[in-house]
């Protein structure tokens, strides 16, 4: 991001999130609209992947900005599956 940033002649923000938060209590969710985007990141084992995959959705539904890498990306296609195609 920060690269992709440099070319644009911009400064990230860049702020991590425990999706884990989102799984708790799901008005949480609502910290995403200060964010312009969001990039959903690999992870390993299943700690906040229900999480993650509400912010996908957060992001599919209200702002499309959202870059999802790896894990990230096996999630978001679980989300439009879910989602989308149910």
């Amino acid at each position: 991001m920060k690269i992709a940033a440099a070319v644009v002649e911009a400064k990230p923000h860049i702020e991590f999130l425990e999706t884990e938060i989102f799984e708790k209590d799901s008005s949480n969710i609502k910290v995403l609209s200060d964010f312009d985007g969001i990039l959903v990141p690999g992870g390993f084992g299943s700690r906040g992947t229900e999480g993650m995959i509400s912010a996908i959705q957060y992001a599919r539904e209200r702002t499309n900005h959202s870059s999802d890498w790896c894990f990230g990306f096996q999630l978001a296609v679980v989300e439009f599956a879910r989602h989308v195609c149910a």
